[in-house]
């Protein structure tokens, strides 16, 4: 029996002696059982006979592939929530098609490692998922809509597109870990221990490959589209650094070779298509979509949180987040009407003119904030952001000015309040997005809790006006946060989908504001009058759910509206 002093076998420092040292006890060079093998052909070997080098690049390409997956469902959670939503329904969707694929892909992967234990075949799945990959951003722009447009059911919507774009790449990737487990087996009697540090690896490359997606490559490459392009490269790269592992073996045997010569042709081929397509992907957003008819594209990109697209219609341009319009403004009057709702944030004013200091959360296009700084000389507007995106493209498409009497806050709104000690006039709640599903809420900006902490923030005869995208009266989201902030503030005004409030009353009589608004700058704005007439002092219905942290059903409440 030949055997092997192990100690002297790993690099004693460095990132690949740490990982080898991980699989400790798959690296004994044991006798071969018989029948393991064709002790002739040097890409299928014996148990034990994978060298040192081979094993730390087959570690190597568990971590990656790993981390190559979750990036992909990173960005699958955002590719679907721009046609889809990003609703519960959605995102259990895509978990559930990941979940599956994965499963046939372990399985697949272990019948395919017993049958062809060869470095060759985890290089050939890999490559095979790299093509897949390149091709999602053209199969989601074609099929996408078509599903959204379909008699399907609106609950199998997402999940047609899920499986449709995701469940292939989603197979291959997975069977990386079985195939490495058989290949890097050096005993029966090990093979518990290799298994359980081949997952450990894996789920390591995933937690790195989500942190990595989310926190920085989506930031960095402003594209979900290119986010996939670039995973289908870093399979090419892992399946291109397994072929160079394996190709001094397989210089032996020319039969081998021919077939090894193949499949690196493949993979450098993939490799060669998804770095181009990276390369030449600065306009591929905006060729994907398909524009309406006098309609130009100015500007698209990803960001963590929306598909972010400016639109120029006639003489208006258009902020769009998703599928929704969430900002307008003429071309040449930045300070004009946008939206018809932003004409409702000059009520406030309208009812007590004392009005110095407002806070805005959420700021969109920026339309009120402009019209602050523009109308009101006196006033100072602190507006929070969570997109730091949204902020650049407000600035650069919208006309959103630099003054010091205009300060950005970019973090998430009930962030920015605990960490604040300033009070404010009037706060102003403007966070929300559409999409053909419906409205969505961040449920911790409509809670019983977040309300109070509003109340803290303002001053003594402070307003809160939240604006709710759902309007009419049969609303069941516009109910419950009726009755959630009636339980905070004794004083409720409602107006549409608009809620005013105040911990002191609102008496200001309709006439004087009308008189109010004669006289002022915002008098140009249209809706802004019918605002005003339709204010009313209703309760909130009885039976209408209180939000709490504990419990805040927003989606429920928006599905059944």
């Amino acid at each position: 029996m030949q055997t092997t002093d192990e100690s002297s076998a790993y690099p004693e420092t460095g990132t690949v002696g740490a990982l080898c040292r991980i699989l400790a006890g798959m690296n004994e060079i044991s006798e071969a059982p018989a029948g393991t093998g064709d002790p002739t052909d040097l890409d299928a070997p014996p148990e034990g006979s994978t060298s040192v080098g081979q094993r730390a690049v087959l570690i190597i390409a568990v971590f990656v592939a790993g981390g190559l997956l979750m990036a992909l469902q990173v960005a699958a959670f955002r590719i679907v929530g721009k046609t889809f939503g990003s609703a519960l329904r959605e995102t259990t969707t895509v978990i559930a098609v990941f979940m599956a694929a994965m499963s046939a892909g372990y399985w697949a992967g272990g019948r395919i490692g017993d049958r062809r234990p060869r470095i060759t075949t985890l290089a050939g799945t890999l490559s095979a998922a790299a093509v897949v990959l390149c091709f999602i951003p053209w199969i989601d722009a074609l099929a996408a809509p078509r599903i959204a447009a379909s008699s399907l059911s609106l609950w199998t919507h997402a999940f047609a597109a899920s499986t449709l774009l995701f469940a292939i790449p989603t197979f291959f990737l997975a069977t990386t870990s079985p195939i490495a487990v058989r290949l890097l087996a050096t005993t029966t009697g090990r093979s518990g221990t290799t298994a359980g540090s081949v997952s450990s690896i894996s789920t390591f490359g995933s937690i790195a490959g989500t942190i990595f997606t989310a926190y920085y490559l989506l930031d960095r490459l402003q594209s979900v589209s290119r986010t996939v392009l670039f995973v289908a490269t870093g399979a090419a790269l892992t399946a291109g650094m397994l072929l160079v592992a394996q190709a001094p073996a397989s210089l032996h045997h020319r039969i081998r070779s021919r077939r090894t010569a193949g499949i690196a042709l493949a993979a450098v081929l993939a490799l060669t298509a998804a770095g181009f397509l990276v390369q030449r992907s600065t306009g591929l957003d905006r060729a994907l979509i398909e524009p309406l008819p006098g309609t130009r594209i100015v500007h698209v990109a990803d960001s963590p949180y929306h598909r972010i697209v400016v639109k120029e219609r006639g003489d208006f341009r258009e902020l769009y987040f998703n599928l929704a319009i969430q900002s307008r403004m003429k071309v040449g009057d930045p300070y004009g009407p946008g939206n018809p709702y932003t004409d409702s944030f000059h009520v406030a004013p309208l009812m007590r003119p004392s009005i110095r200091r407002v806070l805005m959360i959420g700021l969109g296009g920026g339309t009120g904030a402009k019209q602050y700084l523009h109308f009101y000389p006196e006033a100072t507007i602190d507006a929070v952001e969570v997109d730091p995106m949204v902020v650049s493209v407000a600035e650069r498409y919208f006309e959103l000015p630099f003054s010091e009497r205009l300060r950005i806050h970019v973090m998430d709104g009930r962030t920015f309040l605990k960490r604040t000690a300033d009070r404010w006039d009037l706060v102003i709640i403007d966070a929300y997005t559409t999409n053909r599903y419906g409205d969505t809420l961040p449920p911790h900006l409509v809670t019983r809790e977040f309300f109070e902490e509003v109340a803290s923030r303002l001053t003594d005869h402070g307003i809160i006006q939240f604006h709710c995208a759902f309007g009419n009266e049969e609303s069941r989201i516009l109910d419950a946060l009726h009755r959630t902030i009636e339980s905070v503030y004794p004083y409720v005004l409602r107006s549409g989908g608009e809620l005013f409030a105040s911990m002191t009353p609102l008496i200001t009589p309709k006439e004087t504001m009308h008189a109010r608004l004669i006289e002022s700058p915002a008098a140009r704005l249209p809706q802004l009058a019918s605002y005003i007439d339709s204010l009313a002092s209703t309760n909130a219905p009885r039976d209408a759910v209180l939000l709490t942290d504990d419990y805040a059903p927003v989606e429920t409440l928006i599905t059944r509206r």
